[in-house]
């Protein structure tokens, strides 16, 4: 297997995966995309990011934040 063929098995992977942005979980929760961001992500009993694409573009999967909500963390 070469270097490509394993990039490409890794980003089918990552996009097979359902995943939530800072906007569809702020759309889970009932509250804005900027107190997503600016607070509930930032907690340190949230899941940390799945993804990160960049610094203000991050994904978690669906499950890890259906997973926190059943905790208590919403």
């Amino acid at each position: 297997m070469n270097t490509t063929t394993i990039t490409q098995d890794r980003q089918a992977m990552a996009s097979s995966v359902p995943r939530l942005d800072t906007a569809d979980i702020a759309a889970l929760l009932g509250v804005t995309r900027e107190h997503a961001t600016d607070r509930i992500t930032k907690r340190p009993d949230f899941p940390k990011p799945y993804i990160n694409v960049s610094r203000r573009l991050r994904f978690w999967r669906t499950s890890d934040v259906h997973a926190w909500m059943q905790q208590g963390g919403a």
